[in-house]
């Protein structure tokens, strides 16, 4: 079995499948930047949750949300950008595997687009290196 999947290859999946879609548009994801020049992303993983279900299975949720400042600030450009995030999130490639954006949603607030999108699946810890068993000498007889 591969490399268990992280948190940040989640976040690098969302930043890929961005770029890919939209190469001319900058991607913040650490903190806004003072000098904001739009047209730019601000992503963000919000509230991630990681519970175990059974044995070595987790179910993983992760929720982003992909704010958009577009340049002229126009609820129009804000909605034609919320369709084109829809197509674009609507699948992402998490370490070599399909992954489906669930829950997607958006608010304008500010002038500023709020696109929201979660991307939930299991993961499995690894097997537990537990030491092979040792061996045994058995001596047989008869009675």
């Amino acid at each position: 079995m591969g490399q268990p999947v992280t948190f940040n290859d989640v976040r690098y999946a969302v930043h890929a499948a961005l770029d890919a879609a939209f190469p001319d548009i900058p991607i913040h994801d650490e903190e806004i930047p003072q000098e904001l020049k739009p047209p730019c992303f601000f992503v963000r993983l919000l509230e991630p949750e990681h519970t175990q279900e059974l044995g070595r299975r987790f179910f993983r949720y992760h929720p982003f949300v992909v704010r958009y400042f577009a340049p002229d600030r126009s609820n129009t450009a804000m909605y034609d950008m919320a369709e084109q995030l829809t197509k674009a999130l609507q699948q992402i490639q998490v370490a070599g595997r399909p992954v489906r954006g669930t829950g997607m949603q958006f608010e304008i607030v500010d002038e500023v687009l709020h696109f929201f999108v979660s991307y939930d699946f299991h993961v499995w810890a690894p097997r537990p290196d537990d030491p092979a068993m040792g061996s045994l000498d058995v001596q047989e007889g008869l009675k």
